[in-house]
């Protein structure tokens, strides 16, 4: 079954996995990094002094777009509907739980 397969098509599937691997790891090694900086900086290791969080439903923009982030309608029927965050109240951002702990 795999007879036909050459050496540089097997070389092509393990670039492919590899690129896949490492854009589905960026944003936790970018997390972790930066992290990292803030706390050798003497900052909040979550919000970086700023005291406030993104939500991580609507990605800090307070909407949420109807059917999803990819919805599988097309384009010329689809209407640009956006509802408001439920998780965030359509604020986009929380107190950073970490500042608010250690606030007197």
């Amino acid at each position: 079954m795999f007879e036909q397969i050459t050496a540089s098509e097997v070389a092509g599937y393990a670039v492919g996995a590899l690129l896949l691997s490492a854009t589905i790891s960026a944003p936790k090694i970018d997390s972790f990094i930066s992290s990292s900086q803030r706390s050798s900086l003497g900052m909040c290791k979550r919000c970086g002094d700023v005291n406030r969080i993104a939500c991580r439903k609507c990605k800090g923009s307070g909407l949420i777009r109807q059917g999803g982030p990819f919805p599988l309608t097309p384009i010329v029927s689809q209407k640009s509907t956006s509802l408001s965050c439920t998780y965030c109240a359509g604020r986009g951002c929380f107190s950073c739980p970490q500042c608010s702990s250690n606030q007197p």
